[in-house]
């Protein structure tokens, strides 16, 4: 009698615990969602409400999962790392608060903040990636941020979407070639292209690999994973984002070198046609200024889609069937001409060094007003505060644009280290257990050098996102 009530128990213990991670799966996805509807959760105002509710829900799911069968203390605290160096980092900005001088108190508390999120969003994470229905809600909500993005801002060029600020103009040559750039969701075109690029290099790893992997005749899973490399790659295109192209194009050749033997050509195979379409579409969009008319822009995207997709197929079934050297042929034709396409647009924002040239001092100025407080940083928002007392020459803005370099002016060596070794770690972990998904972050890291990505807490959270949900399975 009391061994069958234990298993009753057990049982009752088990389904609450089930229903509770699958709330978990839920309260994640909902903070993505919010996040991007919410400029990445940039500004302060955006974030203090899900700082209040999303950590107090989870803590109580948490507890309820927290039972001798499922055991998930023990399995986030596996990766402690994901989950504690955003909060050690803001512990930082803690003892400034407590015990430093900060340049500013407001914004230390407002630096402090989005670091706590992102550690509790860390755990959740965790708790999620080591159990296949917990990967389940991770891939989902992955794929729910990239297409949110991708598609609101291709459905706000064609005017079919209501965003204010979705589109960038300007009458200024070194910063358009057009006068017209995709800012999306998060209302800056070189975030935007970055979030659309993690999109874009996650979807090409899973169609690279359904390409080499499906028969002539199984089509529908080749179809299904490159669905969303075209309106990626022209929303990348038509952001006009100079870093996010390099980034993309570095991280691109880093998946390219991952690559299994034998697994190279469909990788080509799977990126020039969405390539070649988007080029296409973006000579047509950008020469519109991004403002078609509604119905041929949606019938340009459309059309688009259905040619990449053509295009893609076609070369999967010739792969399939072992016309190595003409699939190979046909792929480099379509990446030729893709790169000729986007030619005149790639030369007039590279050539333009202006904006680089004003980075450059910036970054000479900040380096040197950081030195002055190495170890610990001034506190949050240094820069902001600072900028035009240590200033040499006149730029344009109060943003440091490199994210390396402001956590070392807020945080000094010691927040920088934290931030490194997170990044290392999570490289780490993905060169383990999914060597194809490190260019997914790579491309933030490497942006993240030369613009403020990192001041989108969006960009943190996708990180240990991605990091969680390639942990290895330990329980079902």
């Amino acid at each position: 009698m009391q061994h069958a009530d234990q298993i009753r128990k057990s049982k009752s213990d088990n389904g609450l615990a089930f229903y509770a991670l699958e709330s978990i799966g839920l309260l994640v996805t909902a903070a993505l969602v919010y996040a991007c509807l919410h400029q990445g959760l940039f500004f302060p105002s955006t974030w203090q409400w899900i700082s209040i509710w999303f950590p107090a829900v989870l803590l109580v799911l948490w507890l309820i999962t927290t039972n001798r069968a499922s055991n998930s203390a023990e399995l986030m605290y596996n990766h402690i790392p994901i989950v504690f160096i955003p909060l050690f980092i803001a512990l930082i900005y803690v003892w400034h608060l407590q015990f430093g001088n900060p340049v500013s108190v407001n914004g230390t508390r407002d630096s402090l903040m989005p670091f706590f999120i992102i550690s509790v969003f860390a755990a959740g994470c965790c708790i999620l990636g080591q159990s296949i229905g917990g990967k389940k809600w991770l891939s989902a909500g992955f794929q729910l941020t990239g297409w949110l993005m991708t598609l609101s801002g291709l459905l706000a060029v064609c005017g079919l979407l209501v965003l204010p600020n979705a589109v960038m103009r300007t009458d200024d040559p070194l910063l358009s070639a057009y006068g017209a750039r995709l800012a999306g969701l998060v209302e800056y075109p070189n975030a935007y292209g970055v979030l659309v690029g993690m999109f874009f290099l996650e979807r090409l790893a899973s169609a690279a690999s359904a390409c080499s992997s499906s028969p002539a005749g199984e089509l529908r899973k080749v179809a299904g994973t490159a669905l969303g490399l075209f309106p990626a790659a022209t929303a990348l295109l038509i952001s006009e984002s100079r870093g996010a192209w390099l980034a993309l194009l570095l991280s691109a050749l880093a998946l390219l070198l991952l690559q299994r033997q034998g697994r190279r050509l469909p990788l080509l195979c799977a990126s020039a046609p969405p390539l070649l379409c988007a080029a296409l579409a973006h000579q047509a969009l950008a020469g519109a200024a991004l403002a078609p008319a509604p119905l041929p822009g949606l019938m340009l995207l459309a059309g688009g889609e259905i040619a990449a997709l053509a295009l893609a197929l076609l070369l999967h079934a010739m792969l399939a069937r072992g016309h190595r050297v003409a699939a190979a042929c046909m792929a480099l034709a379509a990446l030729t001409g893709a790169a000729g396409l986007v030619y005149h647009t790639a030369i007039s924002r590279i050539t333009s060094g202006a904006t680089w040239f004003a980075r450059e001092a910036m970054w000479r100025d900040a380096v040197l007003y950081g030195l002055r407080s190495p170890w610990l940083g001034h506190g949050g928002d240094a820069w902001k505060h600072a900028v035009y007392t240590v200033q040499s020459t006149p730029y344009i803005g109060t943003e440091v644009h490199s994210g390396y370099l402001e956590l070392f002016l807020d945080t000094g060596v010691m927040g920088l280290m934290l931030m490194l070794l997170l990044f290392a770690y999570i490289l780490r972990l993905l060169l383990r257990h999914s060597r194809e998904t490190i260019p997914v972050c790579l491309i933030v890291m490497l942006h993240g050098a030369v613009d403020f990505d990192f001041s989108y807490p969006l960009f943190w959270m996708l990180l240990v996102l991605i990091a969680a949900w390639k942990l290895p399975v330990q329980r079902l």
